[in-house]
């Protein structure tokens, strides 16, 4: 019954890895939990989230909110981009968050959708690309949690937001590296 803290180190052990994907999560997340919650205790009972179908995105936002599909509190919908919608159940406030404009560096971007392009095609990705686009990555990474939330994020109230429970299964996107050789 005590309180406890959940930092992005306990996150990426829950994740598996420290990347970029859940080091943006983390950052949106936690800036609608401080709106939500400004005392700076997070009542995970008391939250739904939507969530797009990609590995890093679901595990942070299960993780930091509480939100689960089978307790009708998470949604997972592609249609909400690379950010979330947070809502506190006992108030109906809600947000939805995302990266303000000119965060993503968009040779980072290229880069991701070369990569996973050659991979759908069965194509072999050198280990140099590999290193590269992970070293862009890390770049991203340091920028998050070295810069103010509020140069990254655009947090936007949503007024008289519904929240509704569904699921959606997909395939996994965070593996398309794994055999390649390094």
């Amino acid at each position: 019954l005590k309180t406890k803290e959940i930092g992005l180190k306990d996150l990426a052990r829950m994740h598996g890895h420290l990347c970029d994907g859940l080091v943006i999560a983390f950052v949106q997340i936690k800036a609608v939990l401080i709106r939500l919650f400004p005392d700076g205790v997070v009542d995970r009972t008391d939250i739904r989230a939507v969530s797009k179908n990609g590995p890093c995105w679901v595990d942070a936002v299960a993780f930091m909110t509480g939100a689960r599909i089978n307790f009708q509190t998470l949604r997972i919908d592609n249609a909400v981009g690379d950010g979330f919608i947070i809502q506190k159940i006992s108030t109906g406030e809600a947000y939805q968050v995302r990266l303000a404009p000119g965060v993503f560096p968009a040779r980072q971007a290229e880069f991701e959708s070369e990569i996973r392009k050659a991979r759908v095609l069965g194509k072999t990705v050198s280990a140099s690309r590999i290193d590269e686009f992970e070293r862009l990555a890390d770049q991203l990474s340091q920028k998050m949690l070295s810069t103010p939330a509020s140069n990254l994020v655009e947090v936007t109230p949503l007024q008289d937001y519904r929240f509704i429970p569904m699921d959606l299964q997909g395939g996994r996107g965070d593996i398309v590296n794994k055999d390649m050789p390094r």
